[in-house]
């Protein structure tokens, strides 16, 4: 090998290096036009001489290409556009980097100036993947110099069988195709299989696997490895004739390998008596069709052969009785790139990376649902957490990470908290997946599970060779079963069927495929079982895949079940009143959440997949402010006739008057107690004017009053009456509905001294116009709603404007507004629980947020708070909720002078006068009750809101108030209390808007309307609303851009074919 030693010492250009990552998914995002440019770019301005150009396969890193990496700096610039390539190129010939264009995490600013500083990279163990970066795969020059062929050269040298055997089982090395199986015993019992006769080396490269492309990369990468590894292995066994089976699908990969093998050749690498070893071998590219099944080694050498890709009975096994009959040494790509590094490395030190049994690194094509898309090399035993985590990077999104799959659709869904699961073949296998080739797939909380199962399913079933029936029909029945609990028509029963249908199928199928193919519907069920109940008995698919069972996403998720998609398409045909009446049948607080609701159905609009969320809530707003100013709607009918019976509701929030609201109109005689001297609870006491005007608050109770609800104000419980006494007076049931106005204490020292207040006093204070000191230095503890809505209004304590439903007298003038708003909050903004825009809203209007910062102590002077010393804390490791943990950073105390310290990390339930009534209460002194249906431990009593569920938002407040008047009314008329679960459906269909060609391209290109608000200046100096309403023209554009997901079921598209025929008739 006197070549290869010449190409080894030959000197390296002592000039900069431009690699440009060209790999299929390069070349998909660009690639091919960066390396054009480039060439063009260099030939043009002479710059030979300054600098060289690399064009190699995929680095891995699938999410930031088309990239380009510098040697020998290693500068990494992601995402590089045709315009940066000059820049690029200019800099590099002066060693500089272009700063502005490298290598950024997703939403920080700090600069990661070479490969090995990116996270991504410097979590992994790059063994195989690690020469990618140094060759051009078509340049076999490229292989040598980077120690190419050192492995083969090694063998010509020492060309026994039993010692390269040897090697590799020192090594460990089990099959990465995904059996798992010891690949020297695999060797030995091909080598001593058919004496005298031929023999082949197979290379499977048919990488069926959605999602997975290990095999694709390191052919379109290295080629040569695995030319080098095949040689070795045929070596080994005694074969004479090899073959590559790779799908037609990868046309790139084909090519770098035909090109490396012929480059082979013409060196005498291949062929006949091999550089005068007396080695013969050749080795041929087949292309397989495509057939998932051929995936499986007897299918594979029936394709080879020129036959239908059957499997076929074991044994005998293809190492005894393969191609032709012959015997057959089958391995996975990622397998036979393995030998060389075993070969040059010696066994024994191969055999420190990884974990007893599981040595060496394995390749991960991770993808899905996560921040850090790509190729992931990571040694045996690694944890799942790891993996997702730390080079992942964690979700891509908001949502939680809920799963990974491992395996390909043969494998397992593992749930987020075993990801402390080692990954190696045994623990794999015991949580129900596989390693399999070496996809993993993560998935997080918009993933139905049951949805997942029914594909991987369906596409088992249709992959499935049909030769033997368990596989062909069983895997089919799966699938029915699967398809009709995604539709809301499965039965409890499937459960058990599922279950039994998969143990059957794997215990007789012929091969692997049927085999492993229950895997994903037994592993869902293992670990989400309940997807599986609530797809069958309540008709829910929380992750809003199952169109059949949700309909519109912004309906199914809505709280109270106001159809939002059918108030929208009645928005777009200019319908306002209608669209009002739909609103009002399911809310009635309409204003109010037209305002202040948290908007999930916003949160799952199928519009934002491809561009900007519907504005669901503004919609609403322009409707219900529509109404108020036609005066449409402000009252409703209260019920023809009363039936006598008497119910109690204890607090006037949103809770309690939506549950009067609804008894009310069913004939009840509902009397609301209220302890304030004005109903509203939390709407009224905790939600700044300038978020939710008064009138507009106002307005909502009048209409709720108008169904025949009596209000008692000034009335407490356990001061003026007892639930008792209310049973005593006739009243028939008893909802309690208090809230959770009672502020969480900080438990450090001196928190009840002078000018350390809770928030909700705070808030309750400026809110009902009652005289507050607060200072010049103002200081927030809390990241929720409760800790915004106080430093704004705080911002705004000197205005005094008329609190006409509440106590005027009680109004006095305020002090001046304060020089300073800090809050301090104890993680991070990414983690801060208050709604979005509100925190956007206070950094705008001038207030700080100290992050990652928590109070220690406070400090006194002549018994009066005039400082707090804090210390700055480190996100650590997740708790049980899930979050990061802040942990303090030791000797990072300071001190901050404050006149006021205001306390808002949360809120808690007031139960000191339900002591003794008989209720049960969890350890966060909320009321326990039936999730279901609010019932409390105690007959007659039911429970809802705050009380129950501690703070929470004003919607689902008034979805517990519905639901508990359902649950008294089962109640008082002597039926089963229970809820009622239905499909999801509008109540009746609109017809959609017809809009023309050139209308519907400008409607495609069209953006969420921006919201007109108050300016800045103005806000600070008023409780005026900030946020106006959308222009009626601003509304019907935005409520024509609704995609209509109602239509998309079997019903909406029957109701689409009803209006083609009755338009067919017409023209008729």
């Amino acid at each position: 090998m006197s070549f290869r030693n010449t190409v080894i010492e030959e000197p390296e250009d002592n000039v900069p290096c431009l690699i440009i990552s060209a790999g299929t998914c390069g070349q998909a995002s660009g690639a091919n036009d960066i390396m054009r440019l480039s060439k063009r770019y260099i030939l043009e301005k002479e710059l030979h001489d300054h600098i060289n150009l690399r064009i190699t396969g995929c680095l891995g890193f699938c999410e930031i290409e088309p990239c380009i990496v510098v040697e020998p700096f290693n500068f990494v610039y992601p995402k590089v556009k045709p315009n940066n390539v000059a820049d690029i190129i200019d800099a590099s010939i002066k060693r500089e980097p272009v700063e502005k264009l490298l290598y950024r995490e997703n939403g920080s600013d700090k600069i990661y100036p070479s490969v090995q500083d990116i996270p991504y990279f410097k979590n992994q163990t790059r063994i195989i993947l690690e020469n990618n970066q140094k060759l051009d795969p078509i340049r076999i020059f490229n292989y040598l110099r980077a120690g190419g062929y050192a492995a083969f050269e090694k063998i010509l040298l020492n060309p026994d069988p039993d010692w390269i055997i040897q090697e590799v089982m020192e090594s460990g090395l089990r099959g990465r195709g995904g059996g798992g199986f010891l690949t020297a015993a695999k060797w030995k019992l091909a080598k001593d299989a058919g004496n005298g006769t031929d023999k082949y080396v197979v290379c499977n490269a048919d990488e069926g696997d959605p999602g997975a492309y290990m095999d694709r990369n390191l052919l379109e990468g290295n080629p040569h490895s695995i030319i080098e590894g095949m040689i070795i292995a045929a070596v080994a066994i005694g074969a004479t004739k090899g073959y590559i089976y790779v799908r037609t699908e990868y046309p790139l990969a084909i090519k770098h390998a035909s090109i490396a093998l012929r480059q082979a050749y013409d060196l005498g690498i291949l062929g006949k008596n091999i550089l005068e070893s007396n080695i013969d071998f050749d080795i041929e590219i087949i292309r397989g069709a495509g057939a998932f099944v051929c995936g499986e080694e007897t299918a594979l050498i029936q394709s080879i052969e020129g036959k239908m890709g059957h499997p076929r009975q074991r044994p005998p096994y293809p190492i005894s009785k393969g191609i032709h009959g012959h015997p057959t040494c089958i391995n996975n790509v990622e397998t036979i790139a393995n030998i060389p590094i075993i070969i040059n490395r010696g066994g024994k030190q191969f055999a420190t990376i990884g974990i007893a049994g599981n040595t060496g690194t394995k390749i991960f094509s991770l993808v899905g649902n996560i921040k850090h898309t790509g190729l992931v090399e990571i040694p045996l035993g690694t944890t799942i957490q790891k993996v997702v985590y730390d080079i992942g990077g964690g979700p891509g999104g908001k949502r939680k990470i809920k799963a990974i799959q491992t395996g390909g659709p043969s494998g397992g869904c593992i749930p987020e908290n075993m990801f402390d699961l080692p990954i190696d073949y045994k623990s794999l296998s015991e949580a129900g997946s596989i390693m399999g080739s070496g996809g993993m797939i993560v998935m997080d909380e918009n993933t139905c599970m049951v949805d997942i199962a029914k594909y991987f399913t369906n596409f088992l079933q249709k992959e499935s060779c049909g030769k033997c029936s368990v596989c062909r029909e069983g895997t089919q029945r799966m699938y029915e079963i699967l398809h009709d609990i995604t539709e809301g028509k499965g039965k409890m029963e499937d459960i058990e069927t599922l279950k039994e249908l998969g143990s059957v199928i794997k215990d007789t199928s012929l091969c692997g495929l049927g085999q492993t193919a229950p895997n994903p519907m037994l592993s869902t069920l293992r670990y989400f079982i309940n997807e599986y109940i609530e797809h069958i008995e309540k008709k829910q698919c929380n992750a809003c895949v199952c169109k059949e069972i949700i309909s519109s996403p912004c309906h199914y998720t809505c709280p109270i079940d106001t159809e939002a998609s059918l108030y929208i398409s009645l928005i777009a045909k200019q319908e306002y009143a209608e669209a009002l009446k739909v609103i009002k049948e399911t809310n009635p607080f309409s204003s109010v959440l037209a305002r202040v609701c948290h908007h999930p159905c916003e949160s799952m609009c199928k519009a934002g997949e491809s561009g900007d969320l519907i504005a669901i809530k503004d919609l609403k707003r322009f409707v219900t402010d529509y109404g108020l100013k036609h005066k449409l709607y402000t009252k409703t009918e209260p019920a023809e006739k009363s039936n006598g019976l008497k119910v109690a509701i204890i607090g006037s929030g949103p809770a309690g008057l939506t549950c009067g609201f609804y008894l009310a109109k069913k004939g009840y005689k509902v009397t609301v107690f209220e302890k304030e001297s004005g109903p509203g609870g939390m709407l009224a006491l905790g939600i700044p004017e300038y978020r939710l005007p008064r009138n507009i608050l106002e307005s909502d109770i009048k209409y709720i009053l108008s169904s025949g609800i009596e209000i008692r104000t000034n009335s407490a419980l356990g001061v003026d009456f007892t639930i008792d006494d209310l049973f005593e007076d006739g009243y028939k049931a008893i909802f309690l509905a208090t809230g959770s106005h009672q502020s969480m204490r900080l438990n450090i020292p001196d928190e009840d001294s002078e000018g350390v207040i809770s928030g909700m006093k705070a808030l309750s204070a400026l809110n009902l116009g009652s005289n507050i000191n607060i200072g010049k230095r103002v200081g927030i503890i809390g990241g929720g709603n409760t800790a915004i809505d106080s430093a704004r209004r705080v911002l705004r304590a000197e205005i005094s404007d008329s609190v006409a439903m509440l106590d005027a007298a009680r109004s006095t003038l305020r002090i001046e507004k304060p020089d300073k708003i800090t809050i301090f909050y104890r993680r991070t903004i990414e983690e801060i629980p208050a709604y979005k825009e509100e925190v956007e809203d206070a950094l705008q209007e001038g207030i700080k947020i100290e992050f990652l910062t928590a109070p220690k102590r406070i400090i006194l002077k002549e018994g009066k708070m005039v400082a707090c010393e804090f210390l700055r804390m480190k996100m650590g490791d997740k708790d049980e909720s899930g979050r990061r943990r802040p942990v303090p950073v030791e000797g990072s105390e300071f001190i901050e002078e404050l006149d006021t310290l205001i306390v808002s990390i949360s809120e808690t339930p007031d139960i000191s006068f339900l002591k003794n009534e008989g209720l049960e209460f969890s350890k966060y002194n909320t009321v326990q009750v039936n999730p279901e249906t609010f019932e409390t431990n105690r007959a007659g009593i039911f429970a809802g809101g705050d009380l129950v569920t501690g703070p929470n938002t004003v919607v689902d407040a008034v979805a517990s108030g519905k639901i508990a008047a359902a649950s008294i009314e089962q109640y008082l008329s002597g039926k089963e209390i229970r809820r009622e679960y239905k499909l999801t459906r509008p109540s009746k269909y609109v017809e959609p808007v017809k809009i023309t060609e050139d209308a519907m391209d400008e409607l495609l290109m069209t953006n969420r309307p921006k919201i007109k608000r108050l300016s800045l200046e103005k806000r600070k100096n008023t409780l005026n609303e900030v946020n106006h309403v959308l222009t009626e023209k601003q509304a019907v554009r935005e409520a024509q851009r609704c995609l209509r997901c109602d239509l998309e079921t079997t019903e909406g598209q029957k109701f689409l074919e009803t209006l083609v025929n009755i338009s067919k008739e017409q023209t008729v």
